[in-house]
């Protein structure tokens, strides 16, 4: 099995870091997907028109996937590791707003 490289890289672009967020633009193409990447902290995300996203896991298992509606916002409490990666599944343009929440024990 090949390994693929890992980025903490959660988004297209980065919009804004403190010390208690950041912030990313992601946009994808139909078909497009993040590559494999590792959330950290708790992070949520604004979908921003509706779409079809879906989750590929670390050894290539294709979550079903999910119809999002602009709007929504999701939540995601992260364990001690969480890497995935995401891919429009549908057939116009993808994006969403993600914010990770930094650990906030030093602050």
């Amino acid at each position: 099995m090949t390994e693929h490289p890992v980025s903490s890289k959660v988004g297209t672009k980065l919009l804004f870091e403190n010390e208690r967020v950041r912030v990313w633009d992601l946009r994808l193409n139909p078909g497009e997907g993040t590559g494999l990447h590792r959330h950290e902290s708790d992070y949520l995300y604004v979908v921003i028109g509706d779409g079809l996203l879906q989750r590929v896991d670390p050894d290539g298992t294709r979550v079903t996937p999910k119809q999002m509606q602009d709007g929504d916002v999701v939540f995601r409490a992260v364990g001690d590791d969480c890497v995935h990666e995401a891919v429009n599944a549908g057939e116009t343009p993808w994006r969403n707003i993600v914010v990770e929440l930094k650990d906030q024990q030093d602050a």
